[in-house]
């Protein structure tokens, strides 16, 4: 999470994605409040910061050592907590961005759950994600701290999000079809 690749993947890639989702379907978030899911040592955050000056922009890590990071880079910006009790009011952000992250979690359908919690109506989550095949190879293959509750494939990802009360606005492959971005609006 903290090597040169995964920041470059990061920019030019993964965020490069969400920056054409939200201009292909017409998305202002300048100036808006914006949470930051799993920001780690911030370079999501940074990026977040330049390209929308939000008003408000909340970064969440679950590791303490990346918050301690993202505090390094002099963004007093972060916390940490837990994913499935975010200690932040209801209907609060605009936005939440999510670069790869439900994905390791052991209950990501509550995760889901309270990121829509904290979303205003009409509000955006932004979030990219491998399927459950994917996230299997890495786990087996490159030794990934994913569990294998954190397998779902695209279908049931989507039918969860409808079902919790988001409509999908836009999906989107990454690099690869087992990587996908989505747009969400919270109704």
């Amino acid at each position: 999470m903290n090597n040169p690749a995964r920041r470059v993947l990061l920019k030019h890639v993964e965020f490069q994605r969400f920056l054409r989702l939200i201009t292909e379907n017409q998305i202002d978030l300048k100036g808006a409040k914006i949470l930051d899911l799993a920001c780690g040592s911030g370079h999501s955050s940074l990026l977040l910061k330049k390209e929308f000056e939000p008003s408000l922009l909340v970064g969440f890590d679950l590791m303490p050592s990346q918050v301690e990071l993202c505090k390094d880079k002099k963004q007093d910006l972060s916390f940490v907590g837990d994913l499935l009790q975010l200690p932040l009011k209801d209907n609060l952000f605009d936005a939440a961005f999510g670069f790869g992250l439900l994905h390791h979690c052991l209950d990501w359908k509550r995760a889901a759950k309270e990121i829509h919690r904290t979303l205003k109506v009409g509000g955006y989550l932004l979030i990219e994600e491998p399927e459950g095949d994917a996230a299997s190879f890495f786990r087996k293959w490159a030794g990934f701290a994913i569990p294998k509750e954190g397998y779902f494939t695209f279908a049931e990802f989507r039918n969860y999000f409808r079902m919790i009360g988001f409509e999908l606005v836009a999906q989107k492959t990454i690099w690869a079809a087992p990587f996908q971005a989505f747009c969400f609006r919270k109704m």
